[in-house]
């Protein structure tokens, strides 16, 4: 849907970078008011909790517009397929993709954990967990449930499946109302578009509510969690990721260059949902099938969440080593598995993974479901989880494209050679 439209201005939009100032680059303006977001909540943090609904009114105005678009741009892809077998064919491998990766970042989790054993020598404050104890804690059940009834993004995709289904069985009698849907996509693109030019406050109100309400000092004791948890998430990118897309023939460096505006943007926000219409853009320029980006992206933001994997695993071992629960190996495995589940519920919403990570702790009945909340500090500090998120689902779609041999190699290194600072590459 949106590859030949975006394919035909990369010479144009290269040309416009080089000659946009620096200061009306939307990297700089989110990036000036990420820092200015963390001044005003140092220096005034009773001001800066109270920009919290401004910020989350911005993420809310998002995903309003994301639910259309994920079934126009699904809908309208799988129509213009003219074929059910296609379809299954991007099915099939993009499901086998999402299982594999989603089984490595879990274990990668459960791995760093293991090895750098960031809760051993981490004391619960007993007070505290005895005056929250009362709280109930999520159900896996329930969080199980909520995959199927609670996901927008899942719910969504279903129905776009089968529209667009009916629309490609319909074949050319039906290609009018495929292009009409292809146009509302379209129309839904330019509208977040225009939403996106308030991602600077969106991120100034998220980052200062984050400084005012928690502080930096307050997660000092957590430094080591969050150190583990950054760390291995980068070791997972660079190394697993790394390594797809050097099998597929394209540089991970470069192309997180590429998705420095999306990547920047969910940074600021805290939420991978925002930067989605622009992945799928940045995709389609970069030589990856219109239908196969618009089915993939949708999917992954339910089924291939690298970032929250990695999270979900490292943090509830934390919370046994912090609890002074051994774990042994049938018991990692458990977890594990157990998140392979779960982690289909972690969709690209800031706070969602928490909440799985809550149901997730009756894997392990003797770590207290109060010792959840002593983490709940350093949830919005946590950017690397939608980062990865992103990262992930990009790397997942240039993949299977090109293991369905439909990755344009001369687009691919026309875009990525074109991205800030590697021009000369």
């Amino acid at each position: 849907m949106l590859a030949g439209r975006a394919g035909a201005h990369v010479p144009a939009l290269t040309r416009q970078w080089m000659t946009t100032p620096f200061y009306l680059s939307p990297t700089f303006q989110i990036l000036f008011a990420t820092a200015a977001g963390m001044a005003f909540g140092w220096a005034a943090p009773a001001h800066a909790m109270q920009l919290l609904p401004l910020g989350d009114l911005f993420i809310d105005a998002i995903r309003l517009l994301a639910g259309p678009f994920i079934f126009c741009t699904v809908c309208a892809g799988i129509g213009a397929l003219g074929s059910l077998r296609q379809l299954g064919e991007i099915g099939i491998k993009g499901f086998i993709y999402f299982e594999v990766l989603a089984l490595l970042a879990l274990s990668s989790g459960a791995a760093g954990a293991w090895l750098m054993q960031p809760g051993a020598g981490f004391q619960l404050d007993p007070a505290r967990a005895a005056a929250i104890a009362a709280l109930p804690a999520p159900s896996f059940s329930d969080t199980l449930l909520s995959t199927f009834t609670g996901s927008m993004a899942l719910q969504l995709l279903l129905a776009a499946l089968v529209c667009g289904m009916a629309l490609t069985v319909a074949g050319t009698r039906a290609a009018r109302l495929t292009a009409l849907v292809a146009q509302a996509g379209n129309l839904l693109f330019k509208l977040v578009r225009i939403i996106l030019l308030l991602a600077p406050l969106a991120a100034f109100c998220a980052v200062a509510y984050t400084v005012g309400r928690y502080g930096l000092a307050s997660v000092a004791p957590l430094a080591k969690l969050l150190g583990a948890i950054y760390l291995t998430t980068v070791l997972f990118v660079a190394v697993v990721l790394g390594a797809v897309a050097r099998a597929c023939g394209f540089s991970l460096w470069r192309f997180i260059l590429f998705l420095k505006e999306e990547l920047v943007l969910a940074f600021g926000t805290a939420s991978s949902f925002a930067a989605m219409p622009g992945l799928i853009d940045k995709l389609c320029r970069a030589g990856c099938p219109g239908s196969v980006a618009g089915v993939l992206i949708p999917a992954g933001y339910s089924l291939n969440l690298n970032g929250s994997s990695i999270y979900l695993t490292l943090a509830l071992v934390f919370l046994a080593q912090a609890s002074g629960v051994d774990l042994d190996f049938a018991q990692y495995a458990a977890i594990v598995a157990i998140a392979m589940v779960a982690s289909k519920a972690a969709s690209g919403v800031a706070g969602s993974a928490f909440i799985v990570l809550g149901a997730m702790l009756t894997v392990v009945p003797a770590i207290p479901p109060a010792s959840l909340l002593f983490i709940f500090g350093i949830e919005r500090l946590l950017k690397c989880r939608p980062l990865a998120n992103i990262i992930g689902n990009g790397v997942a779609c240039m993949a299977v494209s090109a293991w369905m041999g439909q990755l344009d190699s001369t687009r691919v290194s026309a875009a990525l050679t074109s991205a800030p600072g590697l021009r000369r590459a």
